[in-house]
């Protein structure tokens, strides 16, 4: 990303929160490599946490969203862009890591499909993505709007 990128980004952030009556304690943002660039934008504040997070990220999903919108829009160019208030998604994001890896060990233990509790579709998406890289099982969504969970199968064996 170049510092232009960055800039505009950074400005778009800056803006949207003042718009909403919030003050940005720091902005940080970087970039993954990737074929979709990744933009992950760390954002601190000192109040208003609870209100910009709402309900289970419902709030900062949505935030996300908007942050993206404006980006793509303003430097005409697809990028995947995650915004975390206060480290929330971070850790939001260790946590659902630890409940994929106890679906796919009972899954594999037991030899039978494990369905996780409901997630948002961001939620989802981190459990997929880490579970993608393990060959001895699938994982698909399964289920309808706010119950919506992704179900770890293992896969059948193939004998040669």
């Amino acid at each position: 990303m170049i510092h232009h990128q960055k800039e505009i980004i950074e400005t778009i952030i800056k803006g949207l929160f003042e718009k909403m009556g919030f003050s940005p304690l720091s902005i940080e943002i970087n970039e993954t490599e990737a074929s979709i660039p990744l933009v992950y934008c760390s954002i601190h504040v000192v109040e208003g946490q609870n209100f910009l997070i709402g309900q289970y990220g419902m709030n900062l999903s949505a935030l996300q969203h908007l942050v993206r919108i404006l980006v793509r829009k303003a430097l005409d160019e697809k990028m995947e862009i995650v915004v975390d208030i206060n480290d929330y998604f971070l850790e939001k994001k260790q946590l659902l890591e630890k409940e994929a890896e106890q679906g796919l060990k009972e899954a594999l233990q037991n030899n039978v499909a494990v369905k996780l509790r409901p997630m948002l579709p961001y939620e989802r998406k981190i459990v997929h993505t880490l579970l993608s890289t393990n060959e001895s099982v699938m994982t698909e969504s399964v289920g309808v709007g706010e119950a919506r969970r992704v179900m770890i199968c293992p896969k059948p064996l193939v004998l040669e």
